[in-house]
């Protein structure tokens, strides 16, 4: 086989986790090779990000580029609970206040490409089909289009799509009843930068995304069909795409393994309530990444590689998971019904144990 055909990751999905991992992996010397569907960057939501991602992005190596595109950069955020409002500042520092980062996806995953490829990353793009190729209960590359690419390790950043977890023959086990969550852009200006709004019907999200757009999200409990906008920007003229998603919350049953680590929405997904998937998206990648590293170069066992970042990974999703059913428990008691299957719950997804050969390598 030709050397070239040889990496030690191998990333699938070219969004904030996949650059994440592949940036991560080639700033410390591992070759990558990293798969998209798509040369350009797809629109979609998520540009609010929370302020902790700053220290990422510098370590990334693109906060230059993330703070030039950025035209609004919010200190705090109002929320209207009920009949409650109030102001939550997002905290401070010795060097100043915290402010999240309002910048396009588009362009954010441009910025995270244009990156991974001048740190010498390899991008393929493919619309034929991709399969994982498994010999003796691992996973020793990918199948692209017919080529084989051999690789130490596969990362999954898919996001919903799930491809790894698909292509095992595996399903993400639920925890929550179905959930929609609607967006849509609105052209004009709004007083609060940041609202999140929530009462027993669900909860909606509006937030200044560019000096001239407004982004609005919102989940109604049992709700499948688009509503209409908030009413707090309904004198706004629409623009730009609109959607939906399916956001029930759902992990992948086994996010790391012999040879493979699956990051980002691809791993779990929280309904956006949860406000830091493009920071858990970032945080996964690096953290998939590092852990590849560790056994590559004979630091860690590749079991306890992927016992660790499962760990980590579902303590993340049980913590949020939790917060969330507090949140909404004071919202309306029977939210959770109808659920999904009366015979998946949380328990499906126990906090796995704490003790872990590699918290040294925790990010």
């Amino acid at each position: 086989m030709a050397k070239d055909h040889v990496f030690d990751l191998a990333v699938v999905g070219a969004g904030p986790a996949g650059c994440a991992a592949a940036i991560w992996a080639a700033e410390r010397g591992l070759s990558v090779l990293l798969v998209d569907r798509s040369k350009s960057p797809r629109v979609r939501p998520g540009e609010c990000l929370h302020p902790g991602i700053e220290a990422l992005f510098r370590d990334l190596g693109v906060l230059d580029q993330v703070l030039a595109k950025c035209q609004v950069r919010p200190l705090a955020r109002t929320v209207f609970v009920g009949e409650e409002r109030r102001v939550e500042y997002f905290g401070s520092d010795a060097e100043g206040p915290w402010r999240a980062f309002h910048l396009a996806r588009a362009e954010l995953d441009d910025i995270l490409r244009d990156r991974a490829e001048h740190l010498g990353v390899t991008l393929r793009i493919h619309r034929s089909r991709l399969e994982p190729v498994v010999s003796g209960g691992r996973i020793k590359g990918i199948d692209l289009g017919g080529q084989m690419l051999r690789c130490a390790f596969v990362i999954d950043a898919t996001g919903q799509s799930a491809w790894l977890t698909r292509a095992l023959g595996r399903r993400p086990v639920a925890a929550s009843p179905r959930m929609t969550a609607f967006f849509g852009y609105r052209c004009g200006r709004m007083f609060d930068e940041q609202m999140f709004l929530a009462d027993a019907a669900g909860w909606q999200w509006v937030a200044q995304v560019s000096q001239d757009v407004v982004n609005w999200t919102s989940m109604h409990f049992g709700v499948h069909k688009a509503p209409h906008p908030p009413d707090v920007i309904s004198s706004l003229s629409p623009c730009g795409i609109s959607g939906g998603a399916d956001v029930t919350w759902r992990m992948a049953p086994h996010v790391a393994g012999p040879s493979y680590f699956i990051v980002g929405d691809a791993a779990l997904v929280t309904d956006p309530a949860s406000g830091n998937g493009v920071l858990r998206a970032v945080m996964s990648g690096i953290k998939a990444a590092s852990n590849a590293r560790a056994a590559i170069a004979g630091q860690a066992l590749e079991t306890a590689a992927a016992r660790d970042y499962e760990v980590w990974l579902r303590r993340w999703f049980v913590a949020d998971v939790d917060r969330l059913v507090s949140m909404y428990d004071s919202l309306r008691e029977d939210w959770q019904t109808p659920c999904v299957d009366s015979r998946v719950g949380r328990q499906s997804l126990p906090l796995l144990p704490s003790r872990s050969p590699l918290t040294s390598l925790a990010y």
